[in-house]
C-alpha cells in the first residue's frame, strides 16, 4: 500500500504544481507579460555558398591574398602524445636518420634546418585538414 500511496501523493503534487503554473501564466498573461515557452535560439538562415564552382586554384589563389606572409618558410602545428601543441617551422629534414637529431637537439639549435617554402600543395593540404599550418606575418 505504501508504493500506491507514494503515486498518489506524487500525482496530487503534479496537479498542484500544475494549478500553481496556470495561475500564474495568467497572471502574468493579466499584466501584459509574455510567458510562451521559448522554443529556443533563433535558427540562423544557412547561406548558400558564394561560388560552389570554384576551382581548387582559386580557393588556394584566395587563401593567399586573405593570408599573406614569408613565402620562404611557414610554421607547421605539432601536438605531442601528452597534449602538448604549438608551432614550428616546417623543415623538410625534420626525424631523418642521421641528420635530425630531435630531441637532443632543438630544432632552433639545429644546424641542418632546411625550411619548406609555402606551396599551392601545402595549402591545399592545409584547407583539406591533412595538417594545420600558420603564416609568419612580414
Amino acid at each position: 500500500m505504501a508504493g500506491n500511496e507514494t503515486k498518489q501523493k506524487r500525482l496530487d503534487e503534479l496537479r498542484q504544481l500544475r494549478e500553481d503554473n496556470d495561475r500564474l501564466k495568467a497572471l502574468l498573461t493579466s499584466h501584459g507579460i509574455r510567458w510562451e515557452e521559448n522554443p529556443g535560439p533563433p535558427q540562423a538562415p544557412v547561406p548558400e555558398p558564394a561560388n560552389p564552382k570554384i576551382s581548387t586554384a582559386e580557393k588556394v589563389a584566395i587563401f593567399r591574398r586573405l593570408f599573406r606572409g614569408r613565402t620562404d618558410v611557414y610554421p607547421l602545428r605539432w601536438e605531442a602524445s601528452n597534449g602538448k601543441s604549438g608551432y614550428s617551422p616546417a623543415c623538410g629534414n625534420e626525424w631523418k636518420p642521421g641528420i635530425c637529431h630531435k630531441p637532443k637537439v632543438r630544432c632552433g639549435d639545429c644546424s641542418q634546418r632546411l625550411f619548406l617554402p609555402v606551396t599551392d600543395q601545402v595549402i591545399y593540404d592545409h584547407l583539406t585538414g591533412k595538417h594545420t599550418i600558420g603564416i609568419y606575418p612580414l
